[in-house]
């Protein structure tokens, strides 16, 4: 445990409205109470009959981004209650209505699974990047599960590349089953880099939104882990990089983040974010590079002849990222950035991209040290303005399947995920 922590049960809880449930805006985006007009008055019972009320929950999250994050409670558990783990909530305003549940085994194999103190620190710490389920809009189901498995090789393949120990992805029993079928997934599954963690919500076929949810169980989940092991909240169209003269490395971009926040309780850093394009396809055809399968003729589904010689071999290439060399001229709202963080501090109050941790400080990320490039046409054409993106060094990889712009320097790509 961490100096700053106690025994206790801690969770959190959404608010939906039935009647809006299939809207965008009201069914998964937004909680449907304000915590400054309303919050639950929880109640925890023990085996013994002892009630614990759950401590106050904070409201010092302003309008509008109060209405986007769940609810955080916590118990603190008694001395002569710090071994139960059975317990009933119940809401004290609703006293004759009590759901009994038990804590989930100790996270302790979990947490050595994830990141083996042999080979992981606190100074160096195992990064898991967490992914949302994948979900159908309409696509026939075998296309889906193709396209999915093939997309999430690649970003396998490049978080592995960094350094990073692999990725947490939250799905439904349906498509574990399909995607454990598919070779492309199975090597990692393999490697024990993939870990399908099951999750039994439902499908939205009118928005998909399970960032909050997804994030806010995995902080929770992991929160007895110690401090060598981070999560990286990003999406399947979004990977972590520096403008590092060398490869792209996550310890190096934490050593850097850590020194440049310079506080040794740092427990969330939210990471800019930049649109990436390529030149060597066009816009409505990038999306083929990703569902190619590996070793695919990548060349053909991208509508050209060849792709340069660095991609290898002119027609392929493991890792789709080396052919991106074009970057937004300016970057996302600083508001609407990516984030790393660290269970054991107990992240909370989490929407899409912001979080805070109770146990631990939160910083902008450096720039200069790590930001988020977004592959803007990754599902579809999405933007072909050319006037928007300038030329930048192609992203390093330790193998070395980097392409190079001509005239470009490594620094534009800081500089424009710098620029606010």
């Amino acid at each position: 445990m961490l100096p700053s922590q106690i025994h206790a049960v801690d969770g959190f809880a959404w608010v939906e409205d039935i009647r809006n449930i299939s809207s965008s805006l009201y069914g998964c985006l937004f909680s449907q109470v304000n915590p400054h007009v309303w919050q639950p008055r929880l109640r925890l019972d023990t085996t013994s009959g002892h009630t614990i009320a759950s401590t106050p929950i904070p409201t010092g999250l302003d309008h509008p981004w109060s209405h986007l994050r769940p609810f955080h409670f916590t118990f603190p558990l008694p001395a002569a209650h710090e071994s139960d783990f059975c317990f009933k909530v119940w809401e004290a305003s609703f006293p004759d209505n009590k759901a009994p549940f038990c804590l989930p085994p100790s996270s302790a194999a979990l947490c050595h699974r994830l990141a083996p103190s042999a080979t992981y620190t606190p100074d160096r710490p195992a990064l898991w990047s967490v992914l949302i389920p994948f979900r159908s809009m309409g696509t026939p189901w075998a296309t889906h599960v193709a396209d999915s498995a093939n997309r999430l090789y690649y970003h396998m393949a490049y978080l592995k590349d960094i350094g990073a120990a692999g990725l947490l992805l939250f799905t439904d029993p349906l498509t574990s089953q399909a995607l454990e079928a598919t070779p492309p997934v199975q090597r990692f599954l393999r490697e024990g880099r993939l870990v399908l963690v099951s999750w039994e919500q439902m499908e939205r076929s009118t928005y998909q939104y399970d960032h909050v949810w997804v994030y806010s169980a995995a902080t929770l989940g992991l929160s007895g882990c110690g401090t060598n092991v981070w999560l990286l909240l990003n999406d399947l169209d979004e990977m972590l990089t520096s403008v590092s003269r060398y490869a792209p490395s996550w310890p190096d971009m934490y050593n850097c983040l850590v020194r440049s926040a310079n506080d040794p309780a740092a427990g969330v850093f939210r990471l800019r974010r930049v649109d990436v394009v390529t030149s060597f396809v066009n816009a409505s055809s990038e999306w083929a590079l990703w569902t190619t399968p590996p070793g695919g003729d990548m060349a053909a589904a991208g509508g050209v002849a060849a792709l340069p010689a660095g991609a290898g071999g002119g027609v392929s290439t493991d890792l789709p990222l080396t052919l991106y060399d074009r970057i937004a001229r300016k970057p996302f709202s600083i508001y609407t950035g990516k984030m790393v963080v660290c269970p054991a501090r107990r992240i909370v109050d989490i929407w899409v991209h912001n979080a805070r941790a109770l146990n631990g400080s939160w910083f902008e990320g450096n720039a200069s040290c790590a930001f988020m490039v977004h592959v803007v046409n990754f599902w579809k054409e999405r933007d072909s303005n050319p006037d928007a993106y300038e030329p930048f060094l192609l992203l390093k990889t330790p193998r070395k399947k980097a392409l190079r712009s001509a005239g470009a320097s490594g620094r534009a790509a800081g500089a424009a995920a710098a620029r606010g």
